[in-house]
């Protein structure tokens, strides 16, 4: 196979699949929180989290090659990874659009609880990923301190912002910026939740129209916050009962697959055509298409639980891997193969510790609400990327 084969993803999501149910096997306490999500209605949004994040680390896998091979962030020479990557990013954003855009109809946002939620939600988990980020930059520098302590300082404040300022060399190491490259994401977000309290009470009648007009006409502009704007509309089609179900039918999981695969065809998802084939695969999801049982699986709940620790450690574990690798073996001589089977070792260890940071960091800061009980859905719960 060709290094941009859909067979090598194919692979690593096989094994991270059967590695999320042998822990779901060996952990009681894994269990437990797969029995307290059992029959909420929106159990597809939590099978379909860890492809999304999976997909991410398909282009960063494929990014650290052309880095490798020719100092270049850049892997055009895949495109089907790269596109998988930028649909798993717009398909997240989608999700939170949905979810709290469903709250935002219900009556207006409380905006001290829905912050609350958020900083309890996101916060932990971002400072130990950068923790993590930061204690692999100082290894390759050798733990020497190469700036002062202002410059240093100044280096690491990015890191701290949630995406909101681009991170750069840090203590001398020029490649920082690629430990940990997703970052940027937060900070789209954080913007969606800032404003909601504000979006909120244009959420119904004329009111919705005028504000998804405008948002779709300075969307076109930068597609990628078209995303939260689709997610909204099929929340709005979820509370007028336009989408009741209909769409659940196993027959009917060619549809959504089909709009899906045509945007890994595309040259890129962040386009208004790319967001609109995403929101049909979306709404099918949301209405409850479990394609052909996938998204049901608990091994892809299991992963979908884990998905935010997964998405935020997955990129540390990527350049670690690979860096290591180097000092022994050059990473651009290796063969497809061979460079797809580090992808795959460091995606099957980013699983084991996403499980890890999940139990013991993001867990336990998620207020009691935040943990539906068997038949109940908690909006607030873990809409974030």
């Amino acid at each position: 196979m060709s290094f941009a084969s859909p067979g090598f993803p194919a692979i690593v999501v096989v094994l991270c699949l059967a590695l999320a149910a042998m822990i779901l096997r060996d952990s009681p306490w894994f269990r437990a929180r797969l029995a307290e999500q059992s029959g909420h209605r929106y159990a597809t949004l939590d099978g379909l989290r860890g492809f999304l994040a999976l997909g991410v680390l398909f282009d960063h896998v494929a990014m650290t090659r052309g880095w490798y091979a020719d100092g270049r962030w850049d892997a055009s020479f895949a495109p089907f990874d790269v596109v998988a990557g930028q649909a798993g990013v717009s398909l997240f954003f989608m999700i939170t659009g949905f979810l709290f855009w469903s709250r935002a109809l219900q009556g207006p946002i409380d905006a001290q609880a829905l912050y609350r939620s958020r900083l309890r939600r996101i916060v932990p988990m971002y400072l130990v990923s950068v923790a993590l980020a930061l204690a692999v930059i100082a290894a390759v520098s050798g733990f020497r301190l190469d700036s002062g302590p202002l410059q240093l300082a100044r280096e690491v404040r990015p890191w701290l912002s949630f995406g909101f300022f681009d991170t750069g060399p840090v203590n001398g190491v020029q490649e920082a910026h690629l430990v940990d490259p997703v970052y940027w994401t937060l900070a789209f977000e954080w913007s969606f939740y800032l404003a909601l309290p504000l979006l909120a009470m244009f959420a119904r009648g004329r009111a919705f129209a005028l504000l998804a007009a405008l948002v779709l006409f300075f969307g076109v502009r930068a597609p990628i916050t078209l995303n939260f704007l689709a997610g909204a509309l099929v929340a709005a089609a979820v509370e007028n009962r336009w989408l009741t179900g209909r769409l659940a039918s196993p027959w009917l999981a060619p549809v959504p697959l089909a709009a899906l695969a045509a945007v890994l065809a595309m040259d890129t998802a962040y386009a208004p055509r790319a967001v609109a084939l995403l929101a049909v695969f979306f709404a099918f999801v949301a209405d409850g298409n479990t394609l052909a049982g996938l998204l049901r699986t608990r091994a892809a709940r299991m992963l979908g639980l884990v998905s935010y620790s997964f998405y935020l450690v997955h990129g540390i574990v990527v350049f670690a891997a690979y860096r290591v690798l180097d000092a022994t073996l050059p990473v651009a001589g290796l063969g497809a193969v061979q460079h797809w089977a580090v992808g795959t070792v460091a995606a099957l260890f980013a699983v084991a510790l996403s499980a890890l940071t999940y139990r013991h960091v993001e867990h336990p800061f998620l207020a009691p609400r935040e943990r539906p009980a068997p038949g109940t859905f908690a909006l607030t719960r873990r809409a974030t990327v």
